[in-house]
């Protein structure tokens, strides 16, 4: 079983970046499968900058659309990102520094709950208005 599953409740009725978001759970599920596998440390490393390297292009991809549709919520949806980027970022970099071989709980739950909690709160808010600008 994959650590993180793609349901309807993620869906955020913009199709690319539904696409995107599947893209960025087999990424985050990469890295859970090289650590659950007892990959050693720097295959993980590598999967976790292949996760880092396509929630950055990503993000600029999402915050584009929203400019795109003048989504009003796109400075402070900016300011988001900028935040999960440095928090991923920190959690990445703690676990390629430090002493630990296999992920830790922090950082598997922060994966789960940003994708979980961002997408369902907070992007389904520009595919919501997206879908009001086609009425």
């Amino acid at each position: 079983m994959s650590f993180f599953e793609w349901d309807k409740s993620l869906d955020v009725s913009v199709e690319e970046m539904n696409e995107q978001h599947r893209t960025l759970i087999g990424f985050i599920n990469a890295v859970f499968e090289k650590d659950s596998a007892g990959a050693p440390k720097a295959e993980i490393v590598k999967s976790i900058e292949d996760l880092l390297t396509f929630v950055t292009q990503h993000f600029q991809n999402e915050e584009h659309y929203m400019a795109s549709i003048h989504f009003p919520g796109l400075e402070a949806h900016k300011k988001l990102h900028g935040n999960l980027a440095v928090d991923m970022i920190k959690l990445a970099g703690n676990f390629k520094n430090g002493p630990a071989v296999r992920i830790s709980s922090e950082f598997s739950m922060f994966l789960k709950l940003w994708l979980s909690t961002h997408i369902r709160g907070i992007d389904t808010k520009y595919g919501d208005y997206a879908c009001s600008l086609q009425k």
